[in-house]
């Protein structure tokens, strides 16, 4: 059954939850995590949320984490080497192949005949030849050693409409249930997260339809018309902040969100087609402008403890700051795009960069309690962090 809502007396955990938004979102959350590794935070956190590109992030931390050990203040020595597996992963189109060039190749045909197979599944071959080789979720148990997160992708269920977990402890969703993790690999669990609706079609999962318990949906031969094929999309369709793992029961909350900020738009189109998409826009941003006042809501009612950063918030927002990025340069980071496509070293560097210094202002603001060290570290470019002239230079 869904789990019930948690008094405080009774939260436990510290949960970091990686938002949607493709590439821009995935760098966003790397230079985060950085701040989180250098002031001894990340080795705090119990549970890692993701969505969509927060889950690409997530998902090579998780591959990496059996290599990574910790220092006397609980910071990851090979840090470093997460740092340049994401950057080099961004730095290649991850979109056109799935959705053009290995679509048009034969050999691809008779795998995408079906209706179990998409061109999400040409993306999940690509999580798994170039960031999680031969991970499963199975796996990630074996991650749960001493200062190891439990790490949690989220997809949104087409067929129930509710946010669809994937983690080493069980598979599925509040309706029709959950089942013990089996041998998925991650790379379906990141491709189902991040198969962003009218780029990527859901991705269809084939699992024991006798073997999800305890969901809402009580009579079995209706669950399992459910289970025979799981459809799934990306996790921002129900849940872009990934809260919906850990809201009910975690004393802690951290959200690290790299998603599309809403824009003002004087011209919505004269077409159905224009129309429709900026309505469907108006109606994505109510929801999640309801989740973000909510969990704000939520820290000042202290019903739970931690803070918000988010790639469109002022960091002089924050009481306790140091040197961010504001004014043109904010807006400009705004605009980037939220794809799959190259990013330059340029946009890379600004991103985490950005992510790093709210994360920085998050926690000495609202967190300074997970701070070990509070003066180490440093931005991933400090130069360019300092130089709006040249952030601007970079973005173009």
């Amino acid at each position: 059954m869904e789990s019930k809502y948690q008094v405080e007396s009774s939260r436990q955990g510290v949960a970091l939850c990686l938002s949607g938004g493709g590439f821009r979102a995935a760098l966003f959350h790397v230079g985060a995590l950085r701040r989180l590794n250098e002031v001894g935070a990340l080795a705090k956190i119990t549970t890692i949320t993701s969505v969509s590109g927060g889950s690409i992030a997530s998902g090579a931390l998780a591959s990496l984490w059996p290599t990574f050990t910790f220092d006397g203040n609980g910071v990851v020595r090979e840090f470093d080497g997460y740092e340049r597996k994401m950057r080099d992963f961004c730095s290649h189109d991850l979109r056109t192949g799935p959705l053009i060039t290995e679509r048009l190749n034969p050999l691809n045909w008779p795998r995408l005949w079906g209706d179990d197979h998409s061109a999400t599944d040409l993306l999940a071959q690509a999580y798994e030849d170039r960031l999680t080789p031969g991970l499963t979720l199975g796996q990630l148990a074996v991650v749960g050693r001493p200062r190891a997160p439990k790490f949690v992708f989220c997809a949104s269920n087409l067929q129930t409409g509710v946010s669809f977990e994937m983690s080493a402890d069980r598979v599925g969703d509040y309706q029709v249930g959950y089942m013990a993790a089996p041998d998925l690999p991650v790379s379906e669990a990141i491709a189902a997260s991040s198969a962003f609706p009218l780029a990527f079609p859901p991705l269809v999962l084939k699992l024991s339809q006798t073997a999800f318990h305890g969901g809402r949906i009580r009579d079995d031969d209706v669950r399992r018309t459910f289970t025979r094929r799981i459809v799934l999309s990306d996790g921002g369709v129900y849940d872009n902040l990934g809260l919906e793992p850990v809201w009910k029961s975690h004393a802690v909350v951290l959200c690290s969100d790299g998603g599309k900020p809403f824009a003002l738009d004087c011209d919505p189109g004269t077409f159905i087609v224009p129309r429709l998409l900026r309505v469907q826009d108006i109606i994505g941003n109510q929801a999640l402008a309801i989740r973000k006042r909510w969990l704000v809501d939520s820290f000042l009612r202290k019903a739970y403890g931690g803070s918000y950063w988010g790639i469109a918030t002022e960091i002089d927002e924050y009481a306790s700051h140091g040197p961010g990025y504001l004014g043109p340069v904010l807006e400009a980071i705004k605009g980037i795009r939220t794809d799959l496509n190259e990013f330059t070293p340029g946009e890379q560097a600004v991103l985490m960069n950005h992510g790093w210094a709210l994360a920085d202002a998050a926690l000495r603001s609202y967190a300074r309690e997970l701070m070990v060290l509070t003066d180490d570290g440093s931005a991933p470019d400090e130069g360019l962090l300092r130089d709006p002239a040249a952030t601007l230079a970079a973005l173009k």
